[in-house]
């Protein structure tokens, strides 16, 4: 084999190395029971979904319902159940659309940033457990690595 090949090869072994070490980090931080431990470590009441609505809101500010449907995903149906749950909670409020008197507009309450912070100390100390036998180099060297990789993935995902 040449060197040109072995070169190919070890770019393929790595892009294999790392996709699945993607999809593995991906499907557990997906899967119920991790999600569970993390609102159970955070000592909050909220849905799955909902965590997903709340980082959403958080992330965009104040937003229609069929917007955050959308970028979610789910339809407007389901995307409203969870804002009233949420907003029961509450942990958002609906405020009429300034734009468009039959749209509503979700925002995040003091309690739903509350409820943000929290989740976010929970997932920082899991991490926090995760890497603490990792040497200072490894964390330094994997950090600007994984922050490009999820740059370019937000790059070219179909998310706006």
């Amino acid at each position: 084999m040449g060197s040109t090949q072995l070169r190919a090869q070890r770019t393929l072994d790595s892009v294999v190395a790392i996709e699945e070490a993607v999809v593995t980090i991906v499907r557990e931080f997906s899967l119920a029971s991790t999600q569970e431990r993390f609102i159970g470590a955070a000592g909050v009441s909220v849905e799955r979904a909902g965590f997903g609505v709340l980082r959403c809101v958080s992330e965009r500010g104040e937003v229609r319902v069929s917007e955050l449907a959308q970028f979610l995903g789910v339809d407007t149906s389901t995307m409203s159940r969870h804002v009233k749950t949420l907003e029961g909670g509450g942990l958002v409020v609906r405020a009429e659309d300034p734009l468009d008197g039959r749209a509503a507009r979700v925002g995040l309450t003091a309690a739903g940033v509350e409820v943000l912070r929290l989740l976010g100390e929970a997932r920082h100390q899991y991490f926090t457990e995760l890497l603490a036998a990792w040497s200072d180099a490894d964390r330094s060297a994997l950090a600007p690595l994984l922050t490009r990789l999820a740059n370019e993935v937000l790059e070219q995902g179909g998310r706006t």
